[in-house]
């Protein structure tokens, strides 16, 4: 037997009531509307559930059997509602994010921290991985919304760019100052070039770039992150390879020296992406609005 569940709650708010009129103003609908839907219940399940007395509306035994599981059901259905109404105002949840270690560390942190302040109460998983592992976690689900380094393989996703950014050559003093003037493109191929590993979507991009130069790079070193490149730029070791905006500071401190090309590389993106036109977790939303990420092809 299928029952439009609206005549259950017209059912159950009578008898929680125990009269028509005050369950009409409950339900925000006319009495005739409430005594008919209560009629049209007692037709589809073919019984009586309500004797109409001179003081409202007394459940038969068999209305009240039926009351004690709608009963449950509605409590079930309010705190469903309830938890639903907790999920939007982010009272509680959770969501994944997949990026790189880089990105976490010098793009997204400052916004996990904001965030986790304004919600503490929702949790924050973050995947570790390349570009092309977090768009692989977006299609089998196990992430929410990514961060990668753009242009990336993302057809199926939806793809936002919400930083720019840009690769420099950076050194130590010593080794800064013995470049005497701005390099070109070929000079880099005798310097002690410090990049991140082959891996990496950003060492791809870098090395496309430079092989539509005409040009292959023979690094010193290849390392497996953006924070090593520093750290042995920083030692004097060679030349690093390094996202300006994320050397920001060390640059101003006069722990690192920009080595300025005659040609500056160009730059490039990180982009936000997401499931292509499904909707997201209420918390992941409220995090892409944080950081002003607006989703679009």
């Amino acid at each position: 037997m299928l029952v439009n569940t609206e005549l259950y709650r017209v059912f159950y708010t009578v008898a929680k009531c125990g009269s028509l009129t005050r369950a009409a103003r409950e339900l925000f609908i006319s009495q005739p509307a409430v005594s008919q839907a209560v009629k049209l219940l007692e037709k589809q399940i073919g019984g009586t559930l309500f004797i109409r007395t001179a003081k409202g509306m007394d459940l038969t035994y068999e209305g009240g059997i039926i009351f004690e599981y709608i009963e449950k059901a509605q409590e079930l259905i309010d705190t469903a509602e309830h938890k639903f109404k907790q999920l939007k105002d982010l009272e509680f949840g959770s969501f994944t994010i997949g990026a790189n270690d880089t990105l976490c560390k010098n793009y997204l942190l400052k916004y996990i921290c904001a965030f986790n302040k304004l919600y503490p109460d929702v949790i924050i998983r973050i995947k570790n991985r390349t570009t092309v592992d977090t768009i692989n976690l977006l299609r089998s689900g196990k992430a929410d919304i990514g961060f990668v380094n753009l242009p990336a393989d993302a057809k199926d996703m939806d793809v936002a760019e919400c930083f720019k950014i840009h690769d420099i050559f950076v050194a130590d003093k010593k080794t800064f100052e013995s470049v005497k003037e701005p390099p070109e493109y070929q000079g880099l191929k005798e310097m002690p070039l410090i990049v991140i590993e082959r891996t990496s979507t950003t060492r791809m991009l870098l090395d496309e770039y430079f092989e539509s130069q005409k040009i292959t790079l023979t690094p010193s070193f290849e390392l497996s992150s953006h924070e090593l490149v520093v750290e042995f730029a920083k030692a004097g070791l060679g030349i690093g390879c390094v996202v300006k905006e994320f050397v920001e500071e060390d640059i101003k401190e006069g722990r690192l020296f920009e080595i300025p090309l005659k040609i500056p590389l160009p730059g490039r993106g990180i982009g936000l992406i997401t499931p292509s036109g499904a909707p997201i977790k209420f918390a992941a939303k409220r995090f892409v609005e944080m950081i002003g990420g607006k989703q679009k092809k």
